[in-house]
């Protein structure tokens, strides 16, 4: 089925410079996001309520791999929109269960803030699948001449 898609007439599909856009915007938010985590602070941080703020401490560790996870993502972007989109996927999921079973119990009642900042990735991650997936379909060549 590759081949077919790959045989077809025509010019390849180009990339949506929006969405790579709105991908790089949202990557260096994140990224700024996790240069100042990386900074402990006595009286606390304007990215956590725990006081003093330890840049290593539970929730920051896994938000860090969770930063490490979108990276792959952006990587794979670059050559397969779908398989990016499954990870961003991925991601939204790994997101809800930091917060649920790392957050809550550390800061009861205090979490969902992860799921609200990384909701436009979840956005972006269904865009690249819904993109992956309409692209794949082939259509038939016409037998007519």
């Amino acid at each position: 089925m590759t081949h077919e898609i790959e045989s077809q007439p025509g010019p390849p599909r180009a990339r949506s410079k929006t969405l790579l856009a709105a991908t790089s915007l949202f990557g260096l938010l994140y990224l700024w996001f996790i240069v100042v985590s990386l900074f402990p602070a006595r009286e606390g941080s304007w990215i956590s309520t725990t006081v003093p703020f330890e840049p290593f401490d539970r929730e920051q560790i896994f938000v860090k791999l969770l930063f490490l996870l979108f990276l792959v993502g952006c990587v794979v972007l670059w050559r397969n929109e779908m398989a990016a989109g499954a990870i961003f996927l991925l991601w939204w999921v790994a997101m809800w269960c930091v917060e649920i079973f790392v957050v809550e119990p550390i800061k009861s009642g205090d979490a969902g803030g992860g799921i609200v900042m990384g909701f436009p990735l979840f956005v972006l991650g269904v865009l690249y699948v819904w993109r992956g997936y309409r692209g794949r379909h082939v259509q038939p060549l016409s037998s007519e001449p």
